[in-house]
């Protein structure tokens, strides 16, 4: 999208909005930036020495997001999602995506804390839903390419009586958000999803998520032949979370099982992988806002021999929020990560060898939030 047609898309955003705005309860205004600075070293592929392969500052997403309230029982969120990294396509230095679309009923059912959403909204799956980028990077979830974080579609969610956890149920394009309209001729079968969080005592989480999805259709529309593309897939990802006084630890476990068309001579393969990710904070130690975090993965993107890498990736972080909203949340934030990300030479595809696929990788970020209620 040029400059003009992204400012242009803004300021019709802005003028349908404001009507229907103004017709609300309640309506916040807010956004979140992320300034970024990434430093990354590999191997040269002439003789193996490090090579620096990236050392840059972007802006790497900037969220413009509009929440109304019509009434107790129903409110809205759209959100827009701005980029100046992830450029393929694009010439003029940012780019524009919607990231959420959608409406919220809390009141049309007799079920207590029972949530119907219609539209682009969150992917109730894994930690993707509820990753909070206490780390710079992607859930495992996104980063592995299990499932996208948003998508379109209609879901049921809501809270378990008495506190014991949370539930969702789903159906979605199965494609993402960044998928729409005329793309999505290439797969008309949705995606069916559900998740279960339980808290059976204070400080212990644990559930997990399973989504069944395709990509493609099964035979091409020109020649009714089988399409080479055309995937089942069955996702799981099981979750637990373990969170006394300073020390938050989260770990998954990811499974992605792939079956293609019966006559199709490509074989059938599962991908797993996990994460553990532990938070410390350092408030009452040292009487600042500041956490430690480590975060352990491992993937084995596939059990194919011909198709197959074995990733490993080990990230410390620091963070420090030295500006909170009147929650005492983090409003503006300094985060520090380095990452160490190698592939097994003797078990990954031959192109892994000599470390030609491993990165070293620092990257220093300022985040910051911001949201006013303008009624």
């Amino acid at each position: 999208m040029t400059t003009g047609k992204w400012l242009l898309a803004m300021i019709v955003t802005l003028m349908v909005a404001f009507p229907v705005l103004n017709t609300a309860q309640e309506t916040r205004v807010g956004g979140e930036l992320w300034n970024r600075w990434t430093y990354e070293i590999g191997k040269s592929a002439v003789d193996s020495s490090n090579v620096l392969r990236n050392n840059y500052f972007a802006l790497e997403r900037g969220y413009l997001d509009i929440r109304t309230k019509f009434s107790e029982g129903t409110s809205t969120r759209f959100t827009v999602d701005m980029f100046s990294t992830d450029m393929a396509g694009f010439s003029d230095g940012a780019g524009l995506k919607l990231k959420y679309g959608f409406v919220d009923f809390n009141d049309i059912t007799p079920i207590p804390d029972l949530t119907i959403t219609a539209g682009l909204q969150k992917v109730f799956f894994g930690t993707i839903y509820d990753w909070n980028y206490t780390l710079i990077g992607k859930s495992p979830v996104g980063e592995y390419k299990i499932s996208s974080s948003a998508d379109f579609g209609l879901t049921a969610n809501g809270f378990l009586p008495d506190g014991w956890g949370e539930y969702a149920f789903g159906i979605y394009n199965g494609e993402g958000y960044k998928v729409f309209r005329r793309n999505l001729k290439d797969n008309t079968d949705f995606a069916y999803l559900a998740n279960l969080r339980l808290t059976p005592i204070a400080g212990i989480t644990v559930g997990g998520s399973y989504m069944y999805n395709t990509v493609e259709r099964e035979k091409k529309l020109t020649d009714n032949s089988i399409n080479d593309k055309y995937q089942q897939q069955n996702l799981m990802a099981g979750v637990a979370r373990f969170a006394f006084g300073p020390l938050d630890l989260w770990a998954e476990f990811l499974s992605k099982d792939v079956k293609h068309h019966t006559n199709h001579s490509i074989k059938d393969y599962t991908a797993t992988g996990f994460m553990i990710m532990p938070i410390v904070s350092l408030y009452k130690l040292v009487g600042t806002d500041i956490q430690v975090i480590g975060r352990y993965d491992r993937w084995d993107q596939t059990d194919n021999a011909a198709d197959k890498y074995l990733r490993t990736d080990l990230i410390g972080g620091v963070n420090y929020t030295f500006v909170h909203d009147a929650s005492a949340n983090p409003r503006m934030q300094l985060q520090l990560n380095f990452t160490n990300r190698t592939y097994d030479e003797d078990k990954s595809a031959a192109s892994y060898a000599n470390q030609m696929k491993d990165v070293k990788q620092v990257m220093l970020q300022l985040k910051y939030r911001f949201s006013a209620t303008i009624k």
